[in-house]
């Protein structure tokens, strides 16, 4: 076992009892009183699926790179599970937030 595939399985096992957790507390609705005032139910729900991709997204990239996948035949899937699912998680919060704001008629924060 090399210092690569320690490093993998810390980071696997790491994603897994931190995010995890978390990630399923938001989505069925469990967050803290402080988090609760800032944002609707709806919100919180989002911010745990986005966690979910999150830790899919950096469990599959260390499984990858665990099992030694790394060829070219899996580039496409080691794309869509890398980068392209952490945007796909930024771009749900975001939009959702936006969304929110507009049905409550909070203004969006403008530029000066």
């Amino acid at each position: 076992m090399t210092t690569a595939d320690v490093f993998a399985r810390a980071r696997m096992l790491g994603w897994t009892l931190l995010v995890l957790p978390l990630s399923f507390a938001l989505l069925r609705g469990w967050a803290p009183a402080r988090v609760r005032r800032r944002a609707t139910p709806r919100m919180v729900r989002v911010r745990g699926a986005a966690g979910l991709v999150l830790w899919a997204s950096a469990v599959t990239s260390a499984a990858f790179q665990s099992s030694g996948v790394l060829d070219d035949g899996w580039h496409p899937v080691r794309i869509l599970a890398g980068p392209v699912a952490v945007l796909v998680a930024i771009v749900l919060v975001a939009v959702t937030d936006v969304a929110e704001r507009r049905r409550r008629g909070v203004p969006l924060p403008a530029s000066q």
